[in-house]
């Protein structure tokens, strides 16, 4: 009986059956959920995804104030699932109270927690080069503002680049040129002592590494289901993934000169002290602290793509954080 009413139904109309009982669903879920607050409505397979790409263009804090200054401190919003937004400091002051007796927050041990002078990696030579170099840019574009010849000077945006340069070149022991590409950009007149392709090739891949961290919210916010079907969410998905590629293109070039260098040092002779150079000669003969236990090596050496995590990571976790933390001193 059920088999011959599905024979007499066209496609169109299992469509429409299917997608009526779903938007149901969709909605009874919604309207029954549990301690349901004030927020944007959402749309069946898109939550509030339209609210975010379309009248926000993609900026998440432009969509946290729109909301709330419509919903007021305590909102929620849904994209792949619910979400509660806290904007008041007694919402989350459970949640960030420094007690032992807080459920949320996991004490670190003191031994976990060593700053770079502990652990013998505060780059003071790189971080002096480096400000040489920024304080020479900046006194040039002192004498281009007082000729009216620079179109901007944004602090935050120099310290952001300088941070940049610095852990690149502390992880991976190449040089990085971002703040150069930054003088070029916004002083007509007089350029920076640097070969222009090396400044395009860095900027190219700093622009990748901001990319990747914004592409992240779409990997996090968006489902599958629309990342695979829907165009508009397609498109982007398939940017962010080529994107990736090309940083990991670009990581393995770096690896792969690194370890060339490496083979072509003789072995009396010092090699360089970044992270990069550490972590490709672990568990080799050049090592320092290179151990055998029966003629046999305690842990085989990383590969490149445990070795690109690693660095990568590090860039990320580097620049944004000690960025803020300098704007914020100066």
């Amino acid at each position: 009986m059920i088999l011959k009413l599905f024979e007499n139904l066209d496609y169109l109309s299992l469509i429409g059956i299917t997608l009526i009982s779903y938007i149901t669903y969709y909605y009874y879920k919604y309207f029954t959920r549990i301690n349901p607050l004030p927020g944007p409505f959402p749309l069946p397979f898109f939550g509030n995804l339209l609210n975010l790409y379309i009248w926000n263009d993609g900026n998440l804090k432009k969509f946290f104030e729109t909301n709330h200054k419509k919903y007021g401190e305590l909102f929620e919003f849904h994209f792949d699932t619910r979400f509660i937004a806290l904007n008041k400091i007694e919402h989350i002051e459970k949640l960030l109270l420094s007690s032992s007796k807080n459920p949320y927050i996991k004490k670190m041990n003191d031994k976990n927690c060593k700053g770079f002078h502990e652990l013998g990696v505060l780059a003071i030579n790189w971080t002096n080069k480096l400000f040489n170099e920024l304080e020479n840019y900046w006194d040039k574009l002192y004498i281009n503002i007082k000729e009216r010849n620079i179109k901007e000077n944004n602090i935050s945006t120099w310290f952001n680049l300088f941070t940049n340069d610095m852990i690149i070149a502390l992880l991976t022991g190449e040089k990085s040129f971002t703040m150069a590409g930054y003088f070029n950009e916004i002083s007509d007149d007089e350029k920076a002592e640097r070969p222009s392709a090396l400044i395009d090739e860095t900027v190219k891949f700093v622009r990748a590494i901001r990319k990747y961290v914004l592409g992240l919210l779409m990997f996090q916010f968006v489902s599958p289901f629309l990342r695979h079907y829907f165009p508009y969410f397609k498109n982007k998905s398939d940017d962010y993934i080529q994107n990736i590629k090309f940083i990991n293109q670009r990581m393995d070039t770096i690896i792969k000169r690194r370890r060339q260098e490496i083979e072509n040092t003789p072995l009396d002779k010092p090699l360089p002290n970044d992270m990069l150079t550490s972590i490709i000669t672990v568990n080799t003969l050049r090592n320092v602290n290179y151990n055998k236990i029966d003629d046999k090596e305690v842990m085989r050496p990383m590969t490149d793509p445990e070795i690109r995590g690693i660095i990568f990571d590090g860039i990320i976790a580097g620049t944004d954080t000690l960025s803020e933390f300098n704007t914020f001193n100066i």
